[in-house]
């Protein structure tokens, strides 16, 4: 393509800082998700478009159907054994105004499990299979407009030994121990309608259209300047030639206009398809960063000489990112400052139990919020691209994220590899906007030089100024370290089981192999695992966790911080805070896992899941939760590990966990029980043989005679009354079908105080327009959407799910001996019209 240099034109030099309306335009994007039919089998006769399916449940998206059946039955090696993987059929009506006739329908799906065949009026229009990836569909020659209904019917299948219809191959990923199986229609799914001449959508996947591709170069940071490119992919389909130009405008979240230019023009041919760029130099931007992640709308506006043909908007960030390496200086720098990445890796899936692998937007906000509450900025997502939802969130909450293809423990050849291949490009093209990904991950384990060299070069073709780079979780041919452009490392293996080697000798081989080509991070580590409703030996009912035989850990709560701190510190003083000169200073830290998971686990005579989270399946926070904030946080702050409700006569060690302190004081009801100078593995205090007396502990954190930091817990009286606290989205609980509420039960005393060690049953009555969702107990077999659950720790949470009425909602919880608690909500209506929900 060739295109005339840029013309300004000055209708366009608005003075910055004005609210921004885009111009109007055919395009339009409706929600698909509310009001499908669905049933767990294979219905071939569904396709038909006069079906009757009258008597199937009626669900909205994002749904699976395994969030009835996960985090139900022990755990093993292999993941859940009891998930029903299998076929499933949707079905969906909707209707197209008549206005929109003569226009370009696209139905995009941000992914389902596994594999799908997609009928519109009962023409097969394609097949999705990679379980992974988004897919777009051109409905347009098989839609009606007007009054007469669209169907949509989808034949799904999660089924474990699912294999690629073309090729008889299996997905490398289709894994439900690296990959909890979640089947079902469990992402947003949307139709968007364009005028004939219009951007493309990033939906290569079927489509094979990259969309628009932004990103920022020639940075001055501390000038607040950086020149913002624009790459559209734009395609005519109005049967005449036309002259277009490509428009950009970038607008604060306030609606306030930073920038607006014009582009190229072009003489586009019919049936083309050309990339139009723009690029300007854009002062007084605030630069996207962990500590100040700000985003911005860019409209890419498509003109001709009858007017506006197209306006997408595409919300991202700038930021400068460098990826270095050299004794000293190696480590990932954005906005030209160093970040030391510390977080956690997390299964893509991430599921919550109750609702499973498909829930509302919100709660991955909240996730991600939870994360960055526990002063950590960075997330590596495990064998499979991550939900856009996480992804979004991630750019909302400023949290690094490391984005795999689709993999599982090895390199592969032939197709699958392939298979890897295409879901990286497709992965790609759809997220390479988005900020908060800074790294590609080519694979779990090691893959080939030859491999490493064409996932490079799929960077290098699809996203080559983005400032992100590819890499492997482990690097296992010396002739990939001159390729990769990071280097991912797993220091899982325990030293104190391996005499051969420290963790000196493993963290000095890794830099003096790749100390001069490329930053190093840590990927996984700390795989041990403990439930939440264990806290120490001292506490009821259980005193301790008692290890079965085919367990592989015997971690309480308590002793799982003191073995979480010990492997951070001994981490962190190897690798960032260490002054050998022979050594690079390492880039990141990430433990295994953030959230209780139904992956494979390693707690088979205890577990209903693999729970190595900081927070349990529901996000309640564990102890080791608090521990990782005060460790990952860069001002002082202190903990005390456990609670202060004791039966008469405990004597025990109180641990506290502080950062940044000169010294930690205990305190017992107001008298000192001592002061420690010297933390054990760089955080952890330990005050030996203190007794028991109820009332208040208290830590506190000096700098010289300074407080700088404060922790203290009550003791709690007998159980008096149960507390019920609701949670919903901002706007509140919403009637689309697929919004969620929780509901935090606690048991507390006469004052309120949590009752640290309650741990029994709570009944449940739900009224009014919602589904009982439930939730779980770790460690019961059968607990999942029971009316009925058990407090752990003084708590547990439960879930409601919304129908499409709105209406008033009560929940109510009993336990005899207990005053009961009641507490109302309402759902909102929202406005549905011909299947569709308008933006």
């Amino acid at each position: 393509m060739t295109a005339s240099q840029a013309v300004f034109h000055p209708s366009l030099a608005t003075e910055p800082g004005q609210s921004y309306q885009p111009p109007e335009s055919p395009r339009r994007t409706f929600c698909l998700d509310p009001d499908w039919r669905f049933v767990r089998q294979d219905v071939p006769e569904a396709v038909a478009p006069d079906f009757n399916d009258a008597d199937w449940q009626q669900v909205s998206l994002p749904h699976t159907y395994n969030d009835e059946d996960s985090f139900d039955g022990l755990i093993s090696r292999s993941g859940e054994v009891q998930l029903y993987m299998g076929p499933a059929t949707y079905r969906k009506r909707f209707a197209l105004p008549e206005a929109f006739k003569g226009r370009r329908v696209f139905l995009e799906f941000e992914g389902m499990r596994q594999a799908g065949k997609i009928y519109v009026n009962g023409r097969h229009l394609g097949t999705y299979e990679n379980g992974v990836t988004p897919y777009g569909l051109d409905i347009t020659d098989a839609g009606y407009f007007g009054q007469h209904q669209n169907v949509i019917t989808i034949r799904i299948t999660n089924a474990q030994d699912y294999r690629e219809e073309a090729t008889g191959v299996p997905f490398q990923w289709q894994s439900r121990d690296f990959n909890p199986n979640f089947g079902g229609l469990n992402r947003h799914a949307r139709l968007h309608i364009t005028g004939l001449l219009y951007q493309t959508l990033p939906l290569y996947e079927s489509l094979r259209t990259t969309g628009v591709y932004i990103y920022a170069d020639g940075f001055s940071i501390s000038d607040r300047t950086a020149t913002i490119h624009v790459e559209s992919q734009v395609r005519n389909q109005t049967g005449t030639q036309q002259v277009v130009t490509l428009y950009v405008a970038i607008v604060q979240p306030d609606g306030k206009k930073v920038a607006e230019f014009a582009g190229q023009t072009y003489d586009m041919v019919d049936g083309e398809t050309c990339i139009l760029t723009a690029q300007a130099r854009v002062t007084g931007l605030r630069f996207w960063d962990p500590q100040d992640p700000y985003l911005y709308d860019v409209y890419t506006i498509i003109r001709t000489e009858d007017g506006t043909a197209d306006v997408l908007k595409t919300t991202t960030g700038f930021r400068k990112a460098e990826f270095k390496g050299g004794v000293g200086k190696g480590g990932v720098y954005i906005n030209d400052r160093f970040v030391y990445l510390r977080g956690y890796a997390q299964r893509s899936s991430n599921e919550w139990a109750a609702i499973g692998g498909a829930y509302p937007d919100w709660l991955h906000d909240y996730n991600a919020r939870l994360v960055r509450e526990s002063n950590a900025n960075y997330i590596r997502w495990m064998h499979i691209a991550p939900n856009p939802q996480d992804v979004r969130a991630c750019d909302r909450y400023g949290i690094i994220q490391v984005c795999p293809a689709g993999d599982k423990e090895r390199d592969v050849t032939g197709r699958q590899w392939e298979q890897r291949l295409e879901v990286m490009r497709t992965t790609i093209i759809y997220y390479r906007n988005n900020p908060s990904i800074l790294f590609w991950e080519a694979g779990n384990s090691g893959i080939s030089a030859a491999h490493m060299q064409q996932m490079v070069e799929l960077r290098r073709q699809f996203d080559p100024n983005g400032g992100r780079a590819m890499g492997c979780r482990t690097l296992t041919d010396p002739a990939t370290t001159s390729i990769a452009e990071y280097f991912g490392v797993m220091i899982a293996e325990d030293p104190a089981r391996d005499s051969r080697r420290t963790y000196t000798d493993i963290f000095r081989g890794y830099s003096d192999q790749r100390r001069d080509l490329a930053p190093i991070i840590e990927t996984e580590d700390f795989r041990d695992e403990a439930a939440r409703r264990f806290w120490d030996d001292f506490s009821p009912p259980h005193f301790g966790f008692k290890k079965g035989p085919n367990d592989t850990y015997n971690w309480n709560s308590e002793t799982f911080c003191l073995a979480a701190a010990a492997r951070y510190w001994a981490y962190y003083s190897k690798n960032i805070s260490n002054t050998d000169p022979n050594m690079s200073k390492w880039s990141g830290y990430a433990s295994i896992v953030f959230a209780d998971s139904c992956q494979h686990g390693r707690q088979p005579d205890s577990e209903v899941c693999r729970v190595s989270g900081k927070v349990d399946a529901v996000r309640i926070p564990k102890q080791i939760y608090y521990l990782h904030r005060v460790m990952q946080n860069d001002r002082p702050d202190i903990h005390i590990i456990g609670h202060w409700t004791y039966p008469p006569n405990t004597r025990k060690t109180v641990y506290i966990v502080a950062n940044h302190c000169d010294a930690v004081e205990l305190l017992v009801n107001g008298r000192s029980i001592g002061l420690a100078k010297t933390p054990k593995d760089g955080y952890v205090y330990a005050f030996g043989d203190v007794t028991f007396e109820p009332g208040i502990i208290k830590a506190i954190g000096y700098n010289g005679n300074k407080v700088i930091c404060s922790h203290q817990i009550q003791t709690a009286g007998p159980a008096k009354a149960i507390r019920l606290t609701c949670q919903t989205s901002p706007g509140g609980l919403i009637a689309d079908g697929a919004d969620v509420a929780f509901f935090d039960v606690e048991v507390v005393d006469e004052d309120g105080i949590r009752c640290p060690t309650d741990e029994d049953r709570i009944d449940f009555e739900l009224t009014g327009p919602a589904i009982w969702r439930g939730g779980y107990n770790s460690g019961r077999i059968g607990s999942v959407n029971k009316t009925y659950l058990y407090t752990e720790c003084g708590i547990n949470r439960v879930f409601i799910r919304s129908t499409l009425q709105p209406g008033t909602i009560t929940l109510e919880a009993r336990r005899t001996g207990l005053i009961p608690a009641s507490i109302t909500i309402e759902s909102r209506p929202v406005t549905i019209q011909d299947g569709l929900i308008a933006p």
